[in-house]
C-alpha cells in the first residue's frame, strides 16, 4: 500500500474544473481517479478518520484486558487443580517397571 497523498490544487487547475471550492485533491492510490473535496471536507475526513481509529484502539486495548484477564483466571484454574490432584506416580511407576522387564513385546502379545 503507497498511501493517500493530499495536495492543494494549483489556480491555473481551477479554472478548468467545475467548482474552485473543491481545491484539495485526494490521490488513493494507483489504479484510483483523484478525487476532489473542499478543505472543510478535508477536516472533517480528518477528525472522523482520528475518532474512528480511536474507537478501534479502545477497543482492542479493551479486549486484551479480558484476553489477558481470563488467561490468569485460567493459569490459576490449572494451578490450583494441580495441586490439589498428586500427580499418579503409582501408575507411571508401574508402567515403567513393565517396559524395562526383559524379554516384553511392545505389541502387548505374547510370542
Amino acid at each position: 500500500m503507497s498511501g493517500i497523498g493530499v495536495r492543494l490544487v494549483p489556480q491555473g487547475e481551477l479554472r478548468e474544473g467545475r467548482s474552485p471550492a473543491r481545491c484539495v485533491e485526494v490521490d488513493l492510490g494507483p489504479g484510483d481517479e483523484p478525487v476532489r473535496i473542499t478543505p472543510a471536507e478535508l477536516v472533517r475526513l480528518a477528525i472522523e478518520a482520528d475518532t474512528v481509529l480511536a474507537e478501534i484502539r479502545a477497543h482492542a486495548k479493551e479486549a486484551e484486558s479480558q484476553w489477558r484477564a481470563s488467561l490468569g483466571r485460567w493459569f490459576e484454574e490449572a494451578k490450583a487443580a494441580v495441586q490439589v490432584q498428586p500427580p499418579e506416580t503409582a501408575l507411571l511407576q508401574r508402567v515403567l517397571e513393565a517396559l524395562r522387564r526383559p524379554g516384553r513385546n511392545p505389541a502387548g502379545s505374547r510370542p
